[in-house]
């Protein structure tokens, strides 16, 4: 039988009709449910005239109807597209176009964000194109038993997820139902993840790492309990209520879940059932370390990282955590995880090289991309036959085997969780009427992993109010891409006779200009 999340629900809810696989607000539903629904869903996408293989975007709110529409779609054996609501409408088109999108599902409250795209792709809000009554449709009558309804193999597209790339569009990485459910069964391996588990789930759907929290609960038959953080008081409740287990987050999250401004006492709270916390997306700073263990001395912290297109790479121990702090750990089960020179050979230790890695999570390429794709996907002399991931990601290695991340030589900006792509933030920099030139990178901030920072020029030769200029550009960027940092330049450097901006030495001018500036009062 096919390895596939569809698969590994029907096993779960034969073996756990009546166990509450997911709690969201006041609403629950069992696995039995769950599956039940989930059919009911690919039927009726199926009745609408979807076929296998065909991309369905998913924009919604994170609940148990999100769930659900991922659900049916991997069981209608079509493609899950995520589409971030607050995505700008430029990069939504774009999306639909590049996937050949058949059909968007949404709900009331996100339809008027994406309506606007009713000309080249069927919307759906609910189970219906124009009713949204979701859990009462008569199809969910029809099922007493749970069961597969439509034939698909480990190998079949599963999910399409769409991340920024240096083209200053996002890229969709093609993801497998194989890929799927070998990430589901390796993250719970080496987290231990149990069936009495309940996950606190604080993560988008819109993204790897949180759906493979729904993954996890499918494949372990645990409890999966949304929640959106706003207050560190409201999280720490629900964590202390439902009696969370396992608390999945990234570095922004711990930011705020301990902001000294709100003085919040977490021992006011009962966290004893909390065994462990993971964290991907960044890397913990000692502050973040140790406020994870003052607020949950019992609890295991385990730091991740990886890249999308191949799912997780690494992972530290926890009792390697204080040894090696700075270090993203050792590979994961089922994967192997190489630091490569230009010639494909192995560095020694403490030499910086390429990230090579090989493996169940390995995904499929680029979609409708086949020119990234060979850059990136390739084979190695070492394993003919085999399709691997250059990262392009700097790294090196001790004599532990333990690996220690340098760069990213794409010079993508990483912060609260996204990839950012430079061009896309330049883009909409220059549309502003006064700007002339504009270079966008990183500045480290370990609060968020990185702060997205632009040096610009003007028409004028004087700076922009910065209030306004940042109010500008909001109306063109989602939150996280808009310039925490903004530096007016009299004028930019070019390279010798091609005309092309320095981007490294405005950089380098730039963070010389960042370290001379006393911090605000």
């Amino acid at each position: 039988m096919p390895a596939s999340i569809p698969r590994y629900l029907a096993q779960t809810a034969q073996r756990l009709p009546d166990k509450v696989a997911i709690v969201s607000r006041e609403r629950s539903i069992t696995f039995g449910e769950l599956q039940a629904q989930a059919q009911a869903t690919a039927l009726c996408l199926r009745e609408m005239g979807l076929q296998p293989g065909d991309r369905v975007g998913i924009c919604m709110e994170k609940t148990i109807d999100q769930v659900l529409a991922i659900l049916g779609v991997l069981h209608a054996n079509a493609v899950v597209v995520p589409i971030l609501p607050r995505l700008k409408a430029p990069n939504i088109r774009h999306i639909i176009e590049n996937s050949g999108m058949a059909a968007m599902v949404t709900d009331a409250d996100r339809l008027g964000e994406v309506s606007d795209f009713a000309g080249i792709t069927r919307l759906i809000t609910g189970h219906g194109e124009v009713s949204n009554d979701w859990p009462n449709l008569p199809y969910l009558r029809r099922f007493t038993q749970p069961r597969n309804i439509f034939d698909r193999i480990g190998n079949d597209n599963a999910a399409i997820i769409y991340s920024s790339g240096s083209t200053g569009r996002p890229k969709g990485i093609l993801i497998s139902h194989r890929n799927l459910a070998e990430g589901a069964d390796i993250v719970a391996e080496y987290l231990g993840t149990r069936e009495d588990d309940r996950i606190g789930c604080m993560l988008s759907f819109n993204f790897d790492y949180g759906m493979n929290q729904i993954w996890q609960t499918i494949r372990q038959g645990c409890t999966l309990v949304l929640h959106e953080l706003a207050l560190p008081n409201d999280l720490f409740a629900m964590m202390a209520k439902e009696r969370i287990t396992a608390l999945p987050v990234m570095p922004v999250f711990i930011t705020k879940m301990f902001d000294r401004r709100l003085k919040v006492n977490t021992a006011a709270f009962d966290f004893s059932a909390l065994r462990y916390v993971c964290s991907t997306g960044g890397r913990l700073s000692d502050d973040m370390i140790s406020d994870l263990r003052g607020a949950f001395p019992q609890a295991q912290v385990y730091s991740m990282f990886g890249l999308t297109e191949a799912f997780r790479a690494t992972y530290l121990p926890p009792d390697k955590l204080a040894s090696h702090p700075q270090s993203v750990g050792r590979s994961i089960p089922d994967c192997q995880v190489m630091v490569l020179d230009e010639n494909g050979d192995e560095c020694p230790p403490h030499v910086v090289g390429e990230l090579v890695q090989r493996g169940a999570t390995v995904t499929k390429g680029y979609w409708n991309d086949p020119e990234n794709t060979a850059k990136t996907f390739r084979t190695h002399p070492r394993f003919p036959g085999e399709t691997l991931v250059f990262s392009g990601d700097r790294v090196y290695r001790d004599e532990n085997d333990f690996i220690y991340f340098v760069a990213r030589a794409d010079d993508m900006i990483k912060t609260k969780g996204f990839r950012v792509s430079p061009t896309e933030v330049e883009i909409e920099v220059v549309r502003h009427p006064e700007v002339v030139e504009a270079v966008a990178f990183a500045v480290p901030n370990i609060s968020v992993g990185e702060d997205v920072a632009c040096a610009y020029t003007t028409v004028s030769g004087k700076p922009l109010p910065e209030a306004v200029f940042r109010q500008f550009l909001k109306g063109g960027l989602p939150s996280h891409m808009v310039p925490a940092l903004l530096l007016h330049f009299d004028g930019f450097p070019i390279l010798g006779n091609a005309g092309k901006l320095d981007r490294k030495a405005i950089k380098q001018a730039a963070l010389e200009r960042l370290a001379a500036t006393p911090p605000a009062a």
